[in-house]
């Protein structure tokens, strides 16, 4: 059996298993996770979920903080309508507060939080975030509160301003078969410096100035066949629009144009590559959304890949089961002013450049595909975090414009990253 088949094997049985136990299929009015209070999150796929549910179960030797639950104040003028647990007029009663731990499973420790955006108000002094909506919620244009309470706090899923992210991965020499022979290893640094901030009223944009590097070992061309650089290099921008989730229906549009080649004589319209992806994402209910989209990627086979999925969230679980990638994280708890994630990711990849070859035409592009299986573990801090993975790559294909290939067979990858 192929990866892929595989993969795709896999993802329908958990998608069936996480719908029954989350209650997708339970009849209407049945009680279940369903009936619980929704809440919504930003429509990004890479946004990291960082809320609380009702139901969170609290770890051994944690309890209800000072000040949680129910508060009451005194003698007031007038009552406000539509508060929750509204005192008759001439008294002044603070909305219920739900039940606040010294523990939660989305939201790093407690800390200087400069993402929430939550404003404190005699009407709403607990406000969850609402991207657009009333005027006393956290939004991208609120100023933000200066910590984080358990318990208390909703999701912030937009981290505006500047953020870096640089990753390094290794895959060790693997034999190859086809128009080449010996052993074929890569060494990869990703750099990407992102800024993210309000675009217009009802969408936010985010910029990434993308930097690759390629450093190739191997392998030896046949006779008459062309082959590798030891290098390549790749500068993109990519320009992602997204209406932030505060209904049942959002948007994610992405254009990236690059600049990919090892550099060693003038550009050519191989070095250029424009990519193109729109995702619809719709909101079933608290734990599961439906995405819907569709991508082109401009390599040495132009294609165009299906964006489509489910993704499930609950007080542990983060399931992002799509094509071209899936992620399956699971939390593990917090420690000091980390949290703690396990993850499994499977992703199809394919990336191209426009090489010089020896033997062979003087220039030509050069496209590397494959399918990647890896389990990996992340800190997350907040305003930083790391992360280590490791696993393998199958189905490899280095796949040359002018016709000629090698296959390097399945192979470990390592990959370590931080982001800040």
């Amino acid at each position: 059996m192929k990866p892929i088949h595989l993969w795709l094997s896999t993802t329908a049985f958990l998608i069936f298993v996480g719908s029954t136990e989350a209650g997708l299929f339970d009849p209407a009015g049945s009680p279940g996770r369903s009936g619980q209070p929704s809440i919504y999150r930003s429509a990004s796929l890479a946004t990291v979920f960082r809320g609380q549910s009702d139901g969170v179960p609290l770890p051994q030797g944690t309890g209800p903080q000072a000040g949680s639950g129910s508060l009451s104040g005194g003698p007031a003028t007038s009552a406000q309508p539509g508060i929750s647990g509204q005192n008759p007029v001439g008294t002044l009663s603070t909305p219920s507060l739900p039940d606040a731990s010294t523990w939660n499973a989305f939201s790093p420790p407690t800390g200087v939080d400069p993402f929430a955006g939550a404003q404190q108000s005699p009407q709403a002094p607990y406000a969850p975030y609402t991207p657009y909506g009333n005027p006393y919620g956290g939004g991208p244009y609120g100023q933000p509160v200066p910590f984080s309470t358990f318990g208390a706090n909703g999701p912030h899923p937009y981290r505006r301003g500047w953020q870096n992210n640089l990753e390094i991965g290794w895959m060790p020499g693997a034999s190859v078969t086809g128009n080449a022979s010996g052993l074929f290893e890569q060494f990869d640094v990703d750099f990407d410096l992102a800024h993210t901030g309000p675009f217009m009223p009802g969408w936010m944009l985010t910029w990434t100035n993308q930097f690759r590097l390629r450093l190739w070992d191997g392998p030896t061309p046949l006779p008459g066949f062309p082959g590798l650089p030891s290098r390549a290099f790749r500068f993109g921008w990519d320009f992602e629009l997204e209406t932030p989730k505060s209904g049942p229906c959002s948007i994610s549009l992405g254009f990236t144009p690059s600049i990919n080649s090892d550099l060693q004589t003038s550009l050519s319209s191989n070095a250029y590559q424009l990519d193109f992806r729109g995702m619809f994402i719709f909101q079933i209910d608290q734990y599961w959304s439906m995405v819907l989209g569709a991508g082109y990627w401009d390599r040495v086979r132009d294609r165009v890949i299906p964006y489509a999925g489910l993704t499930y969230r609950d007080d542990y679980w983060e399931w992002q089961l799509m094509f071209p990638k899936s992620t399956i994280s699971l939390f593990l708890g917090n420690e000091q002013l980390w949290s703690k994630w396990a993850y499994l990711t499977a992703e199809y990849h394919v990336e191209a450049y426009e090489v010089s070859t020896a033997p062979g035409p003087p220039r030509d592009e050069v496209e590397l595909e494959d399918y990647r299986i890896l389990l990996g573990f992340r800190m997350d801090g907040g305003l930083y975090s790391w992360w280590m993975e490791g696993g393998g790559g199958f189905d490899r294909e280095v796949r040359f414009g002018l016709g000629s290939s090698f296959s390097p067979n399945t192979g470990f990858i390592g990959r370590m990253g931080w982001q800040y």
